[in-house]
């Protein structure tokens, strides 16, 4: 029988999260980072014609690897102690890294040069999607029912402070070491991550000694995975949510991140030099919300809150394409962070509360799909942008994810009645 203290900073007493926590902010440093250099160079070194369409695909070769390694990587989350598994993904990280910052040194360009970039994007993101439901799993490990809520939007927190700084410095980073130095600069990130998970006291305890030791092979895996998709499909909140995750982000994410500095550029016509501060907004707009779900963690009705995440969301969208004047895109893009981080971190902390221990990476893998997903559909949409022009597009993308978000929760109730159960402080936990 234990007591804990509820407050928004009470999981920073722990110390095994504080180097989880540091951990992901160095993590959420070193997306924007690479992603960023990859678009810049594939910018400056595809022909004129095709373009767009190869720096649409590296966002689609990002997506075809979380889709390919994400159901596996919460298996193995499942199965193998969460520690070590964290230590691998970063050290595999390291060596594809290196391998990237290559061909950009050596200018290996042309279609074998870029053939090799999107195989190595593709592995990239499939050990994301490995490493990311295993942090997302072990966060109750080492926080227990009662503090993970507020661990949870402390990591938010930490990843919107850490992402809009590394946008800042992405540019100059880049002036300063030319594109290999950016993406090589990343290495030091992973390693840093290596040293801190490494120092984790971590007991592997709520996994059992049969699932440690025993041969573990493709077979297994495959069980597993069906063990995950069986009990997902027989749970309607989770599913639900799941489901409402992937076709809000399929039509959504494509248009307001993947080519939402394309549509500020372009079609709104806002000089580049002032792009990064429009887009700032959708940081702030993240972190403000991280900062309200930080100060109120222990919210049980937390299915109301994912339906405001998404409604706020949408709003956002539908504010950001119909309006050509700064002012407006700024609101748009706040709206869009602040919808988007309430969303997420809210159906992350119910999921996690629903879903047993022995088969929560294997949950948290099919709720990272909908990013899978999301990235997938970026192709179709530059392509149907460069048929239709983005100017057409977008609006009927923001309507049709407006009605699919208000359809999906008109029609399961479940999700917006969706509780979490806290022990209060002074009464034991069980």
């Amino acid at each position: 029988m234990t007591t804990e203290t509820f407050g928004p900073l009470a999981p920073l007493q722990n110390p095994n999260f504080r180097l989880l926590l540091a951990g992901f902010a160095i993590g959420q440093m070193l997306m924007p980072l690479q992603f960023i250099t990859q678009i810049l160079w594939v910018q400056s070194t595809a022909p004129r014609d095709v373009w767009l369409i190869l720096v649409a695909f590296i966002a689609t070769s990002r997506g075809l690897g979380a889709l390919a390694f994400g159901l596996y990587g919460g298996a193995l989350a499942d199965r193998f102690n969460r520690q070590r598994l964290l230590l691998l993904m970063q050290f595999l990280q390291i060596l594809t890294t290196l391998a990237i910052a290559g061909l950009m040194y050596f200018s290996i360009a042309g279609w074998i040069g870029f053939t090799v970039f999107f195989v190595l994007t593709f592995l990239s993101s499939g050990l994301q999607s490995i490493d990311a439901p295993t942090r997302l799993a072990i966060v109750p490990d080492v926080l227990g029912p009662n503090l993970t809520p507020a661990g949870m939007s402390l990591n938010q927190v930490a990843g919107q402070v850490a992402m809009p700084l590394a946008m800042m410095v992405t540019g100059l980073t880049i002036d300063l070491l030319g594109f290999s130095g950016a993406y090589a600069v990343t290495v030091v990130g992973h390693l840093l991550a290596i040293i801190l998970i490494g120092l984790m006291q971590y007991q592997a305890s709520t996994l059992s000694s049969r699932q440690l030791d025993q041969s573990y092979g493709l077979a297994q895996i495959k069980t597993d995975i069906k063990v995950g998709l069986r009990y997902a499909s027989g749970h309607p909140v989770v599913l639900w949510i799941i489901i409402l995750l992937v076709l809000m982000m399929s039509l959504g994410y494509p248009a307001t991140a993947s080519l939402g500095p394309t549509w500020v550029t372009t079609v709104v016509g806002v000089p580049i030099h002032r792009m990064g501060f429009v887009v700032m907004f959708w940081g702030i707009g993240s972190l403000t919300a991280a900062l309200i779900l930080a100060r109120f963690s222990n919210i049980v009705h937390r299915g109301a809150v994912i339906g405001l995440g998404a409604v706020l969301f949408c709003v956002g969208f539908v504010i950001l394409v119909f309006s050509k004047q700064e002012i407006n895109l700024m609101i748009g893009n706040f709206g869009l962070g602040a919808g988007m981080t309430t969303l997420m971190v809210s159906s992350t902390i119910l999921i996690q509360h629903i879903v047993p221990n022995e088969i929560r990476g294997r949950i948290m893998s099919l709720f990272q799909l909908n990013m899978a997903f999301a990235q997938l559909m970026t192709m179709p949409v530059a392509l149907l942008g460069q048929w239709f022009t983005l100017a057409v597009v977008f609006p009927i993308l923001s309507y049709a994810t407006f009605a699919i978000v208000v359809g999906v929760l008109l029609t399961q109730p479940q999700i917006i009645r969706a509780k979490i159960h806290l022990t209060r402080p002074g009464h034991p936990q069980t």
